[in-house]
């Protein structure tokens, strides 16, 4: 199955039992699997990564592709342990927000706010103080707003389904510290 994976910089990662390193296009290897115990983890939703690594550290995720044994943890934690895990490709930061919000789509009853360094993912508005930040705004009626080059999310649902999503950089047409909405697909300045 296809998940997310962060890491520190060098891909190296250092929670569990000690630093262990990867390399991208690498297969690895495991015995055995059980959640937050042994094995090889990542998180089926791309956001559950930045728990470990956040934004704005260096750290780096990938699309990497969990197979051999697999342990969830379950309830509405989306982290996974497998027995094989392969670094599919990396993903920038803006490709991140894509898949999270895409996730979101795929699964809209599944608990999806979330705040951090550098991210804000939350109900209605939500905005990026800084460049290379991250906010998805989501709900009837989503507004956002961010810093120049900062990553901006639109998802806009009515009842729980989602209607239509958006993503974008504060850059050209889009000016910084700007509140923006979704008409007809495309953001939209707010007019006081």
């Amino acid at each position: 199955m296809l998940a997310y994976k962060g890491f520190k910089e060098d891909l190296t990662c250092t929670f569990g039992r000690g630093t262990f390193q990867y390399e991208a296009g690498q297969t690895i290897k495991e015995e055995s699997s059980r959640c937050q115990n042994r094995g090889l983890h990542c998180a089926e939703n791309p956001l559950e990564c930045l728990r470990w690594y956040p934004l704005g550290y260096g750290n780096r995720y990938f699309l990497v592709e969990a197979s051999g044994s697999l342990d969830e943890l379950g309830g509405d934690d989306t982290q996974l342990a497998c027995t094989e895990m392969t670094l599919v490709r990396e993903l920038s930061v803006k490709e991140m927000a894509g898949h999270a919000m895409m996730y979101m789509v795929r699964h809209p009853l599944r608990p999806w706010k979330r705040t951090g360094n550098m991210l804000q993912v939350a109900q209605n508005w939500a905005e990026a103080k800084t460049s290379g930040a991250v906010a998805i705004a989501r709900g009837p009626h989503p507004k956002v707003r961010g810093a120049a080059g900062a990553i901006l999310g639109l998802i806009r649902e009515d009842g729980g389904l989602i209607e239509d999503a958006k993503l974008f950089v504060v850059q050209g047409n889009i000016k910084p510290d700007t509140w923006y909405t979704l008409k007809e697909r495309e953001p939209q300045e707010v007019k006081s």
